[in-house]
């Protein structure tokens, strides 16, 4: 069992290290059957899920996934669930399963979505997604949604960032109880017509710098670290938890093959509370 908000008073346990990113399994119900998520005994290799973007009002859109030479380009289309979509119709569902849902954030209602989704039965925590920002206005961001609710709160960061370890630093310290890197690269890719599509890049071509930056802060925060970013082979996962993260999010790895994750989890069985940061480099 891995604790990935030992700080929190609600905590958030999970029994896997190997968590669904943001968006890579949708709204959950969509595949919850497939996945045997009402049995305690499915063996889908997942600790936590965590949902499609919740906005106030909800979004339509249609999310793009673009091939490139070494990963996908993704475009969320501005697609967004509603909050109340998710306290009416998918947090019941979401309360029946044996795994922790957390909700994500991201955008100026934020804080809102986050206050007015704590005390929803089937919501174990939040994820807020941070854009590029300055380490000032990323703490600033983080203090909102800490202020509106109590839950366990992950913070994810892009890769972009010019500072991570100062940015991932005011994060933990405004409040956040543990921090995912990284949500990606900016990218574009073109579409048949020649029309640009951009979006964010993942896949393999991002591992080595996701990996890069998860060992700079995981050996400088104090909160727990979750690695992402190109995580597509159990020598992935491995390496990510070397490098101080104490679980790993699977992204476009899951959108391909619903099974890597038994896969990935499968190869770290036993080994999350042996690896521990690697500072030689």
């Amino acid at each position: 069992m891995i604790e990935l908000a030992p700080h929190n008073p609600y905590g958030l346990t999970i029994a896997s290290p190997v968590i669904a990113a943001a968006g890579s399994l949708g709204d959950v119900v969509g595949v919850a059957r497939w996945l045997g998520l009402q049995r305690a005994d499915a063996d889908h290799g997942l600790g936590a899920i965590i949902s499609s973007t919740v906005t106030m009002s909800g979004r339509r859109g249609r999310p793009q996934l673009l091939a490139t030479p070494a990963g996908t380009l993704y475009h969320h289309g501005g697609f967004s669930l509603g909050v109340r979509q998710v306290r009416e119709r998918l947090a019941p569902r979401w309360a029946t399963y044996h795994i922790p849902i957390l909700v994500s954030l991201a955008g100026p209602d934020a804080a809102a979505v986050a206050g007015d989704l704590n005390d929803t039965p089937g919501i174990a925590g939040f994820e807020l997604a941070l854009p590029a920002l300055t380490a000032v206005e990323a703490a600033q961001r983080v203090s909102a949604v800490r202020q509106a609710t109590v839950l366990p709160l992950l913070v994810r960061l892009p890769g972009e960032l010019p500072d991570p370890v100062a940015v991932a630093t005011t994060c933990a310290a405004a409040g956040a109880d543990a921090l995912a890197l990284i949500g990606g690269m900016p990218g574009c890719m073109p579409q048949p017509s020649g029309e640009l599509v951009y979006g964010r890049l993942g896949g393999p071509a991002i591992f080595p710098i996701a990996l890069r930056i998860v060992a700079g802060v995981a050996t400088t925060v104090q909160v727990p670290v979750i690695g992402m970013g190109g995580v597509t082979t159990p020598a992935h996962a491995q390496a990510m938890l070397r490098a101080g993260a104490r679980a790993v999010a699977l992204a476009s790895a899951l959108v391909t093959d619903l099974r890597r994750g038994q896969a990935i989890a499968g190869s770290l069985r036993g080994e999350a509370d042996r690896f521990e940061p690697d500072t030689s480099a």
